[in-house]
């Protein structure tokens, strides 16, 4: 009977042993099922943010290309009034120098009447042509005066007619500039009324795109505190566990700590030979600001940065993203090399431009407030390529 007692003493103490490391165990699994479920969950919400934010790049990136062509296009627009006005202005000397003709013609006129008055003495009918006719000698000096009197008139009133036809025609000429002038003056307007537009659409995808980067920021800190949370659950339902292996002095395999995770991202690979000349200039100026219709060491747009990289191999490239993106051969996104040019939107409507240093990187000039620099196509991927 004591032997049985024994028994059911170490039966009841074994049953109740096991049972309290059954729920330990359990209280540990939920545990770490909860914070890993809270880590995917602010994983997924930054997965859509971060979508959210590529959207918002692509918004401001298509604002920033119509805001530079913008930029050209009211540079043209000037150009062309300046060119306007020289021409208006060399129409004036013209004019100027037509209406001195008429005077000059005029004064030829003059003396001419003078010279006759002078020669017929005093006028008794008040008109020296008519003096200049009675006073002929006879028939044929008659004739003679009357074709003389008749060619002078003539050549006096063809001069007059040529240089004030010449003089109306200037005016003409000028009349259709100063028109031409008024609707180039009138188009350069409405392209800055444009611009004013642009520059607060410009300021609100900044913003926007600004606040879904500090979003992402925030998520990626809630993240970071979860994943430590679940990594400390863990650790704690793992001791736990060998607690309850050690008490129950059970055998079991040895443990195998999985291998840290290295969140460096590898180093970009280029591929197609290394890096080409073109990404070898590139690199040079980093750093230099983000400049509407800039085209130069002192400030780039995204078109005009790849512009000028180019041009220094000898590349000619117009300097508006869509122009460059028919130029060319298109190419797959996979075969993307170093020195091929990346664009955002379509074939014929591209709004942004890169220069690929490899398969995964490339370098250029973002948008207003930023500088020329490098990113990851995993950033902020490009809708397709083509190699020069």
């Amino acid at each position: 009977m004591k032997l049985v007692k024994t028994l059911t003493v170490i039966a009841a103490a074994t049953l109740i042993g096991a049972g309290t490391f059954s729920t330990g165990a359990s209280v540990s699994a939920d545990k770490v099922s909860d914070a890993k479920a809270a880590v995917s969950s602010k994983k997924s919400e930054g997965s859509s943010l971060l979508a959210q934010l590529q959207s918002a790049q692509d918004n401001l990136a298509k604002i920033n290309d119509q805001v530079s062509n913008k930029m050209l296009d009211i540079e043209d627009a000037q150009k062309k009034i300046d060119a306007t006005q020289a021409t208006i202005e060399s129409y004036n000397g013209k004019i100027a120098k037509q209406t001195e003709e008429i005077a000059n013609r005029k004064d030829a006129l003059k003396n001419q009447l003078e010279s006759l008055q002078k020669e017929l003495g005093d006028s008794v009918t008040g008109n020296v042509y008519l003096e200049f006719l009675l006073k002929s000698d006879n028939l044929s000096d008659l004739i003679s005066r009357g074709v003389t009197v008749s060619k002078l008139n003539q050549a006096n009133k063809d001069a007059l007619d040529a240089v004030n036809e010449a003089k109306n025609k200037m005016n003409d000429l000028k009349a259709a500039q100063v028109a031409k002038q008024n609707e180039l003056t009138a188009t350069k307007n409405q392209l800055e009324a444009d611009k004013v537009k642009l520059d607060s659409l410009k300021e609100n995808a900044t913003a926007e795109a600004a606040a879904l980067q500090q979003k992402i920021s925030d998520n990626q800190a809630e993240v970071d505190a979860l994943q430590a949370q679940a990594d400390s659950a863990a650790q704690a339902a793992a001791a736990q566990a060998a607690a309850a292996v050690a008490a129950a002095k059970t055998v079991t395999a040895p443990k195998t700590t999985p291998a840290a995770g290295n969140n460096t991202p590898a180093p970009a690979t280029p591929v197609g030979g290394g890096a080409s000349a073109m990404v070898g200039i590139a690199m040079q100026y980093q750093g230099v600001p983000y400049v509407w219709a800039g085209a130069s060491p002192a400030g780039f747009d995204c078109s005009g940065f790849t512009m000028y990289v180019a041009a220094q191999v000898g590349i000619s490239l117009p300097h508006r993203a869509a122009e460059q993106g028919m130029m060319g051969t298109q190419i797959p996104l996979s075969q993307v090399r170093a020195g091929d040019l990346l664009f955002w939107g379509g074939r014929t409507s591209a709004y942004h431009v890169a220069l690929a240093i490899s398969n995964s990187q490339y370098i250029h000039a973002p948008n207003t407030g930023d500088v020329v620099k490098v990113a990851n196509i995993s950033g902020w991927g490009p809708s397709f390529a083509i190699r020069l």
